[in-house]
């Protein structure tokens, strides 16, 4: 299983990158932010930070799918989010 971003990567542009290389090659097949975080501000900021440009990367997704003629629902959503 493929993990998220690491520590060492907490930075806006190489978390979109990651996040949407990932995306684009293998789905939700992987978990989006990883941290092996001790000190719970540590994760919190961590997580903020992260959910942003993943949420960012989602989005610009489903437009292209939407492009295509897929209709997006709200399940669909659900259902990608809960795999991230």
């Amino acid at each position: 299983h493929v993990y998220g971003c690491w520590w060492f990567c907490n930075n806006p542009s190489i978390i979109s990158e990651m996040t949407t290389m990932r995306l684009e090659m293998m789905g939700q097949a992987f978990t989006a932010q990883h941290s092996d975080a001790r000190v719970l501000d540590q994760l919190i900021y961590k997580w903020r930070h992260s959910r942003i440009l993943i949420g960012d990367a989602l989005i610009e997704q489903y437009k292209k799918l939407v492009l295509t003629g897929w209709v997006l629902t709200s399940e669909d959503v659900t259902r990608d989010v809960g795999r991230l």
